[in-house]
């Protein structure tokens, strides 16, 4: 344990563990034993891969495994490059949102524009119809 306490930097043993980082430095060098609690979480993060160990309580239910993200809304891990396309499509949807946007504003504005058509020709319809009443008397 005192190997993998002194691989990691002192900011990250702070993040997970929340220990000041004089006594992590005291960790470091041997000086002072390394708690249980701090080991507890350690190898929460390294067994079971659960994110809240290095991420914080907000990262409950997320966890690593095989290689894999999991999410608690959802059934199976995320790969790495799934991850990444994530970002790519959070960009396509918002494209998407505009495109849709700006298609009803089009949509809106011929329907409008059929609307005006559409009284025009009623009103020539009944135009006809009285020309065409006035002819027959």
């Amino acid at each position: 344990m005192e190997d993998f306490i002194k691989s990691i930097s002192i900011q990250e043993i702070e993040k997970i563990t929340g220990e000041k980082p004089e006594k992590i430095k005291r960790w470091k060098k041997g000086i002072t034993k390394v708690p249980e609690s701090a080991i507890r979480w350690l190898l929460k993060l390294y067994i079971n891969g659960e994110a809240c160990g290095l991420l914080g309580e907000d990262w409950e239910d997320f966890y690593f495994k095989d290689t894999l993200f999991y999410v608690p809304e959802w059934r199976r891990g995320f790969t790495s490059h799934e991850i990444r396309a994530l970002f790519w499509k959070c960009q396509l949807v918002s494209s998407l949102d505009r495109e849709i946007k700006s298609l009803k504003q089009e949509v809106d504005k011929q329907n409008n524009e059929i609307e005006k058509l559409e009284i025009r020709v009623n009103f020539y319809r009944q135009q006809v119809i009285l020309v065409f009443k006035d002819k027959i008397r």
